[in-house]
């Protein structure tokens, strides 16, 4: 018995694709991340079932004046309403062709991933109704996506869009 092998043409054709194939992942990247929030008493709260989206352009982020607050509940009012204008700026935008260009669920230790994204610059957006341990967390952070390369984001008090509390 002869061992098989395949026709020249044939393997040249499966050469090319390949090569195609590797080009294009060579001019994508990824994009991993993680979400918790640090409650009042220090313990990390992972952001466990958020929605992440993956934007093209920011969201408008409404400007909060918090100083003048002259008790707690003005202030957690002037904060809750921070965060429906920014959920409604996000809607607003949401249904635009080509200005969502994926969603995922963080995983219970707050964890995601974006696959195959196309290089350039991104936003990772968590809006309402996003809530962790009883607080309100929005998020907007723009990612310079390299070809080929990995980027990694945390979010965390240091980085919310807008105040938690």
């Amino acid at each position: 018995m002869r061992p098989s092998t395949l026709p020249t043409g044939v393997l040249v054709v499966l050469f090319i694709l390949l090569a195609s194939l590797s080009v294009g992942y060579a001019q994508e990247g990824t994009i991993t991340g993680q979400i918790s929030l640090s409650d009042k008493s220090g313990n990390v709260v992972y952001g466990d079932w958020v929605r992440v989206f993956l934007t093209t352009e920011p969201v408008a982020i409404p400007a909060l004046e918090l100083t003048s607050a002259q008790v707690p509940w003005e202030r957690q009012s002037r904060i809750n309403t921070g965060h429906m204008a920014f959920f409604a700026n996000f809607r607003q935008k949401q249904g635009l062709p080509g200005y969502v260009t994926e969603d995922k669920v963080t995983r219970p230790d707050g964890t995601f991933t974006f696959n195959r994204i196309a290089a350039g610059r991104h936003y990772v957006v968590v809006t309402f109704p996003t809530m962790i341990a009883g607080f309100k967390c929005a998020w907007q952070i723009a990612i310079d996506v390299a070809a080929g390369q990995s980027m990694h984001v945390q979010l965390n008090n240091d980085n919310l869009a807008l105040p938690a509390y």
